[in-house]
């Protein structure tokens, strides 16, 4: 007998395949830069003045190391013979965390009227404002990954 696969649950799915590798490529493509040249990055975060040198150093060295690492997290547990192990809840976890992290300092610079580079890896430079609007962006699709099972319940899309 053939399975039926619903209109409904065919569009979510795409949109949460779209969602986990938005947010993987993304999340991989801003830490490859960070990780080739973490002086820049840690005269970034300073721009910021919010955290003391030695705190700028270590997070340079830290965080893309942790964005790579969750960018992978993604792609591999997005397989169906991974998704057993909840590494997608993980890693999205720290994702969600990062963003609102990313979002409270950018909005910070913001108001402060900062203009300095987001230090965000990527090859353009881009205002605080701008890049405020993409991390927006990034966490509403962190929170379609983190709450896609109430969204199927609510939009009654079956497993």
């Amino acid at each position: 007998m053939k399975k039926e696969i619903s209109l409904s649950k065919l569009i979510f799915n795409l949109c949460l395949f779209l969602c986990i590798y938005y947010l993987s490529f993304t999340f991989i493509a801003a830490s490859l830069d960070k990780i080739s040249d973490p002086y820049s990055f840690s005269r970034n975060i300073n721009d910021y003045q919010i955290t003391p040198y030695w705190i700028a150093n270590f997070v340079a060295l830290l965080l893309p190391w942790l964005e790579l690492i969750c960018g992978f997290l993604l792609i591999i547990s997005s397989f169906r013979f991974m998704s057993k192990f909840k590494l997608l809840d993980v890693s999205n976890n720290f994702i969600i965390l990062m963003l609102l992290w990313f979002i409270f300092i950018l909005a910070i610079a913001s108001i402060r009227g900062l203009d300095i580079d987001c230090g965000c890896g990527l090859a353009e430079k881009t205002t605080p404002f701008d890049r405020l609007k993409e991390d927006i962006a990034l966490l509403i699709a962190s929170f379609i990954i983190k709450f896609r099972d109430s969204v199927r319940l609510f939009f009654k899309i079956n497993n």
